[in-house]
């Protein structure tokens, strides 16, 4: 036999994984609007307010669980929103797109469709069976701690990650007029000649492990070439540069907000431009080395 205690164990990490979730996706909160957009087709005009909403409800859901606040309906809620959100995925898998990140614990922890959908279904189960036994998991609650926490929290997300001003008239064409805003190399133009164009996203991993491999390339040999453009708030741009080692190629800092929603939100993009018109574009897991390599014309 369980004992009361360890399912009180149990309620507590169910609700945790909760606030686990709804934290992660502020890390950053580009990347799950993004998500958002791609997947479920919101437009940029309503996405900012709408992935706010969907992070507190995350947020009270878990920390009602945690403390015992109204705890079946925190139940139910929460087992409902797990199916719902179970049912998309897999409607993503058959639809041939569960190996994109879901976006469920943000960019720091990528879960695939798959993946994060044999975690709702673990998830789901406990949750039936905390709800079938709600009455011996009541231990170790505060119900009073969970409003206070959820009404300290609005405030906070608001102020930390605050809603961004969308102009719903914006040109999100991918053209070289929005790409240059930033480029202070006006001695190599990017629309003279063949250029390579890759985008990338200060906090985005896979971002990360291709800068790191761009660092290895002789900056020399691609100079006329190759242009980065690292699209994030100043500190992690800064931060991005100095951890990959490309402060020695023709990069461009950017928070275009037009730029990301041009590019549609993959990360990385790497663009094929020549003479200033786009040739060709490549996003996500299909761009590495080998396909620089080939644009870059490197032996």
């Amino acid at each position: 036999m369980v004992s009361s205690v360890m399912f009180a164990i149990f309620r507590v990490l169910f609700g945790l994984l909760f606030v686990a979730s709804a934290v992660l996706k502020l890390f950053p909160i580009d990347y799950f609007e993004l998500v958002l957009v791609d997947q479920l087709g919101l437009s940029w005009v309503i996405v900012p307010l709408f992935a706010r909403i969907l992070i507190l409800i995350e947020f009270t859901l878990g920390v009602a669980i945690v403390f015992g606040f109204m705890l079946r309906w925190s139940l139910i809620s929460s087992l409902l929103m797990l199916a719902v959100f179970s049912v998309y995925l897999v409607g993503q898998i058959a639809a041939g797109n569960g190996a994109e990140n879901c976006g469920c614990f943000g960019e720091l922890v990528p879960l695939d469709g798959p993946s994060s959908l044999i975690k709702n279904i673990i998830m789901i189960v406990l949750g039936v069976v905390l709800l079938w036994k709600s009455l011996s998991i009541k231990r170790f609650t505060k119900p009073f701690v969970a409003p206070i926490l959820t009404i300290l929290a609005i405030p906070a997300l608001f102020l930390i990650v605050p809603i961004p001003n969308v102009d719903p008239d914006a040109d999100f064409e991918l053209d070289t007029a929005l790409m240059v805003r930033n480029d202070p190399y006006t001695a190599l133009p990017i629309n003279q000649g063949d250029k390579t164009v890759v985008i990338m996203l200060a906090k985005c991993l896979h971002c990360a492990q291709l800068g790191t491999l761009i660092s290895k390339l002789d900056p020399v040999e691609v100079e006329d070439e190759l242009r980065i453009i690292i699209l994030g708030k100043p500190e992690d741009v800064d931060f991005f540069i100095e951890k990959t080692g490309i402060k020695e190629f023709h990069y461009m800092r950017s928070g275009d907000t037009e730029l990301l929603r041009a590019i549609g939100g993959k990360f990385p993009t790497v663009i094929q431009l020549k003479d200033g018109d786009l040739v060709n574009k490549w996003v996500g897991a299909t761009v590495n080395m080998r396909l620089l390599s080939e644009l870059l014309e490197l032996k």
